[in-house]
C-alpha cells in the first residue's frame, strides 16, 4: 500500500514539474474568431484560430508566471497566466461583450486578481479603496490591479513604493512587476518634492519661454485644451485666484495640449488669459510633458515651490488657492 502511496506521489509530482500552459475547449460563436495571447512587452506568444462549437487545443508552451492579453475574437481581456493548462468553455459574442458567457478552468490565481478587481473597486461605494486589497493577495494579483489601474495609481508613491519593498527576487521576472518597478522611477521624478525638470514652449508670438528663468518664484503649471470642457470651466476658477493672489513672487502658466494652434489662439482670445500662456505643439497625445508630470488627463494643475521642487499636483478648484496659501505661509 505504501509503495502505491510513493508511485501515486511520484507521478503527481512528476505532473506538476511537467507541467505546460496550453489553451483548450469548445466555444459557441456567431462566427470564426482567433484567440490569441499576448505578452505585457507586445509578443504575441500563442494563436489559433477556432470555429463556433468546435473543440480546439493550442500546442503547449513553457509560460512565465505573469500578466497577459487574451484576445478572442474582438474580446480582450487581461489575465494572470501561469504554466499550466486551462480550458474554456461557453458562449461568445465578441462585438457585444455583455452577452459573452465564458467558463475558465485552471486560473486559479486570475481568479483572485478578479476576486480582488471587483473589491478594490466596489470598495466605499464605487470609489477606489486599496486598503480592502492590500496585505490580502499575492503581490502579482496587487501589481496587476495597479497595472489595469494605472491612472488612479500614477501618483500613489507610498502605494507602489510599499508593494516594490514586498517582492521577492523571484517575483521580478515577471513582465508586470518589472512594470512596476518602472513606473516606481518614473514617480520619483514627478510626485512631491521632485526637482522640477525644466522644459522650453513657446508663446502666441513664437517667443520660447524656459522654466529654468522662474526659479526662485512659486510656478503654477495649468494643462488644459481647447476642447476640454472641465479645462475651461478650471480657467474661470483660475482668473479669481490670480486676481486675488497674483505677486512678483508668483508665476501663473498655462499650457496648451491643443492638437492645432488656430484652436489655441481661438480658446486663448475667448478666456483672455491675463497670464503666461505656452503651447505644447506635440498636442495631447503625444506630449512627453505627459509623462513628464505624470498624467493622463486634463485639467491638470501642479504646484512649483521656490526650491524647483514639485509642492502639489492635481489641484483643482479652491485647493488651488489654498495650496498657494500654504506655500507662501511656510515658505522663508
Amino acid at each position: 500500500m505504501r509503495k502505491i502511496l510513493i508511485l501515486i506521489s511520484l507521478i503527481l509530482i512528476s505532473g506538476t514539474a511537467d507541467a505546460q500552459f496550453k489553451l483548450s475547449g469548445k466555444i459557441r460563436s456567431l462566427r470564426p474568431v482567433v484567440l490569441s495571447v499576448t505578452d505585457l512587452n507586445g509578443n504575441r506568444i500563442l494563436e489559433e484560430s477556432i470555429a463556433s462549437g468546435v473543440e480546439f487545443s493550442t500546442s503547449e508552451i513553457t509560460l512565465r508566471r505573469d500578466l497577459y492579453l487574451l484576445e478572442i475574437g474582438e474580446l480582450k481581456r487581461y489575465m494572470i497566466l501561469e504554466n499550466r493548462p486551462v480550458h474554456v468553455r461557453g458562449f461568445l459574442d465578441d462585438r457585444k461583450p455583455e452577452n459573452t458567457n465564458l467558463v475558465y478552468d485552471g486560473l486559479d490565481l486570475n481568479n483572485q486578481f478578479e476576486s480582488a478587481s471587483k473589491e478594490f473597486v466596489r470598495s466605499a461605494k464605487g470609489s477606489y479603496n486599496w486598503d480592502s486589497v492590500n496585505d490580502l493577495y499575492d503581490p502579482l494579483v496587487l501589481t496587476s490591479i495597479i497595472y489595469t489601474n494605472k491612472n488612479f495609481f500614477q501618483a500613489k508613491t507610498d502605494i507602489v513604493g510599499g508593494l516594490i519593498e514586498r517582492l521577492n527576487d523571484s517575483d521580478t521576472t515577471s513582465l508586470v512587476i518589472k512594470n512596476l518597478i518602472t513606473m516606481k522611477s518614473k514617480m520619483d521624478n514627478y510626485s512631491e518634492g521632485a526637482l522640477l525638470v525644466d522644459f522650453n514652449l513657446p508663446d502666441r508670438n513664437g517667443n520660447q519661454y524656459n522654466t529654468a528663468s522662474f526659479k526662485g518664484k512659486f510656478i503654477l503649471l495649468d494643462f488644459w485644451a481647447s476642447w476640454c470642457g472641465p479645462c475651461r470651466a478650471e480657467m474661470k476658477s483660475l482668473h479669481k485666484i490670480y486676481e486675488e493672489l497674483k505677486g512678483d513672487d508668483l508665476v501663473f502658466i498655462s499650457i496648451s495640449l491643443d492638437d492645432n494652434r488656430s484652436d489655441w489662439i481661438k480658446a486663448l482670445d475667448a478666456d483672455n488669459i491675463p497670464w503666461l500662456a505656452l503651447w505644447d505643439e506635440d498636442g495631447f497625445d503625444k506630449s512627453k510633458l505627459k509623462e513628464q508630470f505624470g498624467f493622463s488627463a486634463i485639467p491638470f494643475i501642479v504646484l512649483i515651490g521656490k526650491d524647483g521642487k514639485v509642492a502639489a499636483r492635481n489641484l483643482r478648484g479652491e485647493d488651488v488657492k489654498n495650496a498657494i496659501s500654504e506655500l507662501r505661509k511656510n515658505t522663508k
